[in-house]
């Protein structure tokens, strides 16, 4: 009986060790895959010490000289204070610098990490503005909740630990329905006047992009556009082929 025991314990430990043996490359296998597609996480405090959250590396290895004369990577978001919204969708600008690099990934997160919303972006002619809109089919923002957002350029696909990124915050909030009234009836200008005076920031930024797009010449929007920039802490040359 006791060579039986002794017989039947050896096999279990045999098969327990065959079993190791065949999952440990499989497991390997899966960490290596996740840390090669899943983008770094942003840093805890976004924004707080460089302007639109920029960390200090702002391009790719392979960019390095090329970008020496362009504005960083920079995310168009308040350095201070969250940027607040009306929006329930809304619409976020990044400043890209010359890149080799084919797509970039764009991500918005609550305040406790969850994800909300992830899309790839094209890059193409760069230097350049970059627009992203949330979708109507994403659940909208919620009334006073902060969330965090980023934009990734994807140095090497292959290992995105290599990720160039950027953050910046966002909350929304809501107004009286007198002052909201006020701000609807306002033509263009006074609208983005009326958004600095109550912080709405990314709502005044949206509207000042479009103006800017679409009066390419107008002296006085561009330098309502700087100043706007500067107000935010962020640099006021980021003014470079706006034609999205």
């Amino acid at each position: 009986m006791t060579y039986i025991q002794s017989l039947l314990c050896r096999l279990s430990i045999a098969v327990v060790l065959i079993l190791e043996l065949a999952i440990a490359p499989q497991a390997m296998a899966v960490q290596q895959t996740l840390k090669q597609t899943l983008p770094p996480p942003p840093p805890n405090n976004p924004g707080s010490s460089a302007a639109g959250g920029r960390r200090s590396a702002s391009t790719c290895p392979q960019d390095a000289i090329a970008a020496t004369t362009d504005p960083l990577l920079t995310a168009l978001s308040p350095t201070t204070t969250p940027g607040l919204s009306l929006a329930e969708h809304p619409t976020f600008l990044v400043y890209v610098p010359s890149t080799s690099a084919e797509n970039a990934e764009f991500s918005l997160r609550s305040r406790d990490g969850r994800g909300i919303y992830r899309t790839t972006v094209p890059l193409t002619d760069t230097p350049t503005l970059i627009s992203v809109s949330l979708p109507e089919q994403v659940a909208p923002l919620e009334i006073g909740s902060l969330y965090t957002w980023s934009f990734a350029i994807i140095c090497n696909p292959d290992n995105r630990i290599e990720d160039q990124f950027v953050t910046g915050s966002i909350q929304r909030i809501e107004l009286n329905p007198v002052r909201l009234s006020q701000i609807e009836q306002s033509p263009p200008a006074r609208r983005i006047a009326l958004y600095q005076e109550d912080g709405i920031w990314y709502d005044a930024l949206t509207l000042l992009f479009e103006l800017k797009r679409s009066q390419p010449d107008d002296l006085s929007v561009d330098t309502t556009w700087r100043e706007f920039l500067q107000s935010g802490g962020i640099d006021s040359t980021i003014d470079s082929n706006l034609d999205q």
